[in-house]
């Protein structure tokens, strides 16, 4: 949804003026200098393009969350009038698997160099993942938008290709491989999503949960919940951790691919 801005810009008519282009300087402007710039203190607007659109939209997210992703929001960003950016994105869905495609692409260009033969399968799964989780919380209000989309976008698809094939190498069957791959990037998408919700909230309400169990936890009854008292502090450490605990997590699911391909037969 876009608040407001959803509805798509009527087709244009012979009788209907073609928008104001994004490219046409602002009234009473003057003329350009060698710079670029209009005298009279008035300045020329960047022409627009779908990177240019994609920046703004990450800036924009990255200072004042998702629901800031309007077409009149990003028409405001970019001086322009919003229906100039209808000329490029259908409407903000299509907006937000271009960001997934930005951030799959960051991902895969901090992989590159490193190779599975030079580390091994399972250690460059691990980067791989984690390289994911790093670009997607560098921008968290981005992440909880587009870490559940899919771009089918060339690097994704090239990604996909690698990761299943980097598997089959490793000894597992091709379809079984294409599950691992499904798993893996669920696992790593929705411990990201989790945690860049998490950094989202309010702090008041970060220490809320951390009070929860701080106190709540640490001081329910040793004869009714032994191993919960036993284990509240750690618990604790846990809850103000995520990094670690999606290290522990990862670890898990490489150890239980490593089976399946060590498993005979």
């Amino acid at each position: 949804m876009l608040n407001g801005d959803t509805a798509m810009p009527r087709a244009a008519t012979e009788s209907e003026p073609e928008p104001e282009s994004e490219s046409r300087s602002e009234p009473g402007s003057g003329s350009p200098d060698s710079t670029g710039s209009r005298k009279g203190g008035g300045r020329r607007r960047a022409a627009l393009s779908r990177e240019v659109i994609i920046e703004a939209a990450l800036n924009i997210g990255s200072r004042e969350g998702g629901s800031a992703l309007t077409f009149s929001r990003l028409g405001k960003e970019l001086g322009a009038d919003p229906t100039s950016v209808y000329r490029h994105f259908r409407d903000k869905d299509e907006l937000v698997v271009a960001l997934t495609d930005r951030m799959v692409t960051e991902s895969v260009e901090r992989m590159a160099g490193l190779t599975p033969q030079e580390v091994g399968w399972r250690e460059w799964l691990r980067r791989i993942a984690h390289s994911v989780r790093s670009v997607y919380l560098d921008r968290p209000a981005i992440a909880v938008l587009a870490a559940s989309r899919t771009a089918a976008s060339k690097s994704e698809t090239e990604s996909v290709e690698q990761i299943i094939g980097v598997l089959h190498s490793a000894g597992l069957p091709v379809i079984e491989a294409a599950e691992v791959y499904r798993a893996l990037l669920d696992l790593t998408l929705a411990f990201t999503q989790y945690s860049a919700a998490w950094s989202l909230l309010d702090p008041e309400y970060q220490n809320r949960d951390e009070q929860a169990w701080a106190v709540g936890y640490a001081t329910l009854p040793a004869e009714r919940f032994p191993l919960v008292h036993a284990s509240a502090a750690r618990l604790l450490e846990l809850t103000r951790d995520d990094a670690a605990v999606f290290e522990y997590t990862l670890g898990l699911f490489l150890d239980g691919v490593q089976m399946r391909i060590q498993a005979p037969g």
